[in-house]
């Protein structure tokens, strides 16, 4: 069953410059317990994505335009602002980037944890440190007491990452989406974050969006990933079938561009030229002005609808039309 369904999202930055289309046309479906990636290079929308099926779209520039957001039937596009205050937290949460930037440096731990509880559970006075405490305990956070009375400053990088995903979790909700959560984190402490959020997601049951651009990220978490590219969804498939059959001109140079260890190579790959401005994106395919095999059906004034080459493989590409 999808928990979460994406229809021809369409999110828009209103600038003197002109209409800066962020995320264009966006569709894709998370089903329950399960974990759906969304790779690309920075830029390409992925969090904008993210922030939009939260509402979190910076106003008054920023605004949903088009499309839907339907979770388990509720289309989130339609709600106002204090409708969804009582789904943020309780239904759909979200890890940030930057757990500096995500915590409020004035407020302790344990203030800003038992907050969301407070609100969307209602618990008060012991219950609800008992609970703060528990939610520490769940993310392996030693001697959870002490933490709760620290400051934002006082804890390591990898701590105040597992606080954020204890302030995420802490109202147990069913949708989690963690945007590049160990973009900060050294290489062991990502593999114990990455295993952390795992073990929260079987434990709880959750639905993950795992959003990166790190392509052994997707290998280890997801089970279907999109590849994204300046606002739009490229491609979507499985994760064994995205890797080992990549459609897409753009997912093929971008796995091309991961080094392999097993391979010496004087040069590594790269993907010539720029992305497009996404004020003044280019006529037809998006990468055509990138791609080595473009056609001239890939000039033309219409985007390449996404297309089924195989069960559950999507793309949008002129090769296969």
């Amino acid at each position: 069953m999808d928990f979460l369904e994406v229809n021809e999202l369409k999110t828009y930055f209103f600038t003197r410059r002109g209409i800066l289309k962020a995320v264009d046309g966006v569709s894709f479906k998370v089903k329950e317990g399960e974990t759906f990636g969304l790779v690309g290079e920075s830029g390409c929308g992925k969090t904008m994505t993210a922030l939009s099926i939260m509402r979190l779209v910076p106003e008054p520039g920023g605004r949903i335009v088009g499309g839907e957001i339907l979770l388990q039937g509720e289309n989130l596009v339609k709600k106002n602002g204090k409708e969804m205050r009582k789904i943020r937290g309780s239904k759909i949460s979200m890890i940030l980037q930057d757990p500096m930037m995500s915590l409020n440096p004035v407020f302790t731990i344990g203030n800003q944890l038992t907050e969301a509880i407070k609100i969307h559970i209602g618990l008060k006075g012991q219950s609800l440190w008992d609970r703060a405490k528990k939610i520490l305990q769940m993310v392996h956070i030693p001697s959870p007491e002490v933490c709760l009375k620290n400051w934002p400053h006082q804890l390591s990088g990898g701590m105040r990452q597992r606080v954020v995903g204890a302030i995420s979790i802490s109202c147990e909700p069913r949708l989690l989406i963690a945007d590049e959560p160990t973009t900060s984190l050294d290489a062991t402490i990502q593999i114990q974050y990455l295993r952390l959020l795992q073990e929260l997601q079987n434990q709880a049951g959750l639905s993950l969006i795992f959003i990166t651009h790190d392509f052994g990220i997707i290998a280890r978490m997801c089970q279907r990933a999109a590849v994204m590219y300046a606002g739009k969804i490229v491609e979507i498939a499985n994760v064994k079938e995205l890797f080992d059959h990549p459609a897409h001109p753009y997912t093929q140079a971008l796995m091309k561009s991961v080094p392999k260890v097993e391979e010496r190579v004087e040069r590594l790959a790269s993907i010539q030229g720029q992305p497009p401005l996404l004020h003044h994106l280019p006529p037809g395919c998006i990468f055509a002005p990138r791609c080595g095999s473009e056609k001239r059906k890939c000039q033309l004034n219409e985007y390449p609808p996404s297309i089924e080459i195989k069960n559950g493989h999507w793309v949008s590409c002129w090769r296969y039309h």
